[in-house]
């Protein structure tokens, strides 16, 4: 069994194309997105709208959750970058909203003797609006996210939300950040397979996206934070 994750895609409508493109030659029998679909990218509604389209399972990241339930769920959403979440609920329809209810914060599986858990970050509390730990996990809290990783059952941890890929192990268990799929600052991108056979194989699939059409598609469609998104995320600057 072949699965395929990837996370972050933030809007970068042509990075997820050929993300799915790639995926069609590499016998992949389920997909993943670790959720973050929506915001910052020009294209929020079309990335949304292929995944649904493909049928690929979805976890809530919190640009999801702050569509769903409000900005102020998530307490470092800054008072200029609250008109851009305005325009994300604006551009999307009821026929996103309808889908984004029914995914879930979280998927396990199992093979053989080891549990997968993938979610968009670690969650501190699921009945919270916002059940992720901060990421101050990363960085200040290190024994705190080695013991967060402890108490888990899974044997393997699937996460996204920090945009740079990086892996964590703690008593033989594997916490693995993919990183960002979509926010990323050349025409590479990339994405995860896990094979799951004889062995358990987790390889990451470097491939190239149209980052011209990307650009001209940004420079295109004009809204709030435009431009601070653009130099920050994908590195491109716009006059």
């Amino acid at each position: 069994m072949r699965i395929a994750v990837f996370s972050d895609i933030h809007g970068n409508l042509e990075a997820l194309e050929a993300i799915i493109e790639d995926i069609k030659n590499e016998n992949i029998d389920d997909i993943i997105c670790l959720g973050d679909v929506i915001g910052l990218g020009p294209s929020s509604k079309e990335c949304l709208d292929l995944i649904i389209d493909n049928k690929i399972k979805l976890v809530l990241g919190n640009h999801e959750l702050c569509y769903l339930f409000g900005f102020n769920i998530d307490y470092t959403v800054t008072t200029k970058e609250i008109e851009h979440y305005k325009y994300i609920e604006a551009s999307l329809s009821d026929y996103e909203k309808v889908f984004l209810e029914k995914c879930p914060l979280s998927i396990e599986c199992k093979y053989k003797d080891s549990k997968f858990l993938f979610s968009h970050f670690l969650i501190k509390d699921k009945k919270l609006k916002y059940p992720f730990y901060s990421t101050t996990l990363l960085s200040v809290l290190k024994d705190s996210l080695n013991d967060v990783i402890k108490r888990s059952d899974a044997n393997y941890i699937f996460i996204g939300h920090e945009h740079n890929s990086f892996k964590v192990e703690v008593d033989e268990k594997k916490l693995i950040d993919i990183g960002s799929s979509g926010c990323v600052k050349n025409n590479i991108t990339n994405y995860t397979i896990i094979e799951l056979g004889s062995d358990i194989e987790v390889m990451k699939k470097v491939i190239t996206y149209n980052r011209d059409k990307f650009i001209a598609t940004l420079k295109e469609k004009d809204y709030p934070e435009r431009k601070n998104l653009a130099k920050k995320f994908f590195g491109i600057e716009i006059e």
